[in-house]
């Protein structure tokens, strides 16, 4: 599987336009109360569409992170039980497999590795390829480490010691940054759903305020410069809590 391209299937396909043609009738209707301006907002929904597939993306890379983290601490448990490198691998696999969590991705990653060492082929070129697939930073440096290792000789059970314990620190510090922001990312999503309640409270209470909103031309103009403010706050906010730790 390759990491870095997100191919959804049909039901998050289906799922997808059904949300982005509610949201167009919804804004549409709100902001303009015109037909022409649902079509004109279509291409909104291109952007979100490609939004939603980075953030699916970004989501598949942080579970394979953590899974990638569980895995080379098993890695390196039977590493200080005496196995080799590649012989750790088939004992990591079965661990993965005993240990009652639904992985969604290293099992199939280690038994790729498996497959390969079958076929004589090299460990660090399997790592590689997966850090090459994978596009995760973690999974790239622990490939480098080994591939290293291996060239000159360097000890690869004080390697995986060293990176699951630089893992075990970063998810720390993950976890700590994102109940701290998960607060923020509450209120921005207020924030953008406010102006959409003004403009249904102000059509049910005074509807004769709102037609000089919709059908005058400086109406329209202070409508529309309103709606860009929302998508520009949108994308601030979104900005300011993507929040990575290298």
């Amino acid at each position: 599987m390759d990491y870095r391209i997100y191919k959804p299937d049909k039901v998050w396909i289906i799922r997808e336009i059904v949300k982005l043609f509610i949201l167009d009738l919804i804004v549409g209707y709100l902001f303009f109360r015109n037909i022409i301006a649902l079509v004109l907002l279509l291409p909104f929904g291109y952007f979100i569409w490609k939004k939603d597939i980075n953030e699916a993306v970004k989501e598949r890379k942080k579970v394979l992170s953590k899974e990638f983290k569980d895995m080379i601490t098993s890695l390196s448990g039977n590493l200080n039980a005496g196995y080799s490198l590649e012989r750790s691998f088939y004992k990591t696999y079965q661990d993965l497999q005993k240990s009652g969590i639904a992985y969604r991705y290293i099992i199939d990653e280690v038994k790729l590795i498996i497959n390969g060492l079958e076929c004589n082929n090299r460990v660090e070129g399997l790592l590689s390829d997966f850090a090459k697939r994978s596009d995760v930073a973690d999974v790239k440096d622990f490939s480098e480490l080994i591939t290293v290792s291996k060239i000159y000789g360097g000890n690869i059970l004080s390697v995986i010691r060293q990176t699951v314990s630089n893992l075990s620190g970063k998810y720390m510090v993950e976890d700590e940054i994102e109940t701290i922001i998960s607060a923020k990312k509450m209120e921005g999503k207020i924030m953008l759903v406010m102006p959409f309640l003004i403009i249904v409270y102000m059509n049910i209470t005074n509807k004769g305020y709102m037609d000089v909103i919709y059908y005058t031309l400086p109406g329209k103009i202070v409508m529309a410069v309103g709606f860009m403010m929302i998508v520009a706050a949108a994308i601030a906010i979104d900005k300011i809590v993507d929040i990575e730790v290298e």
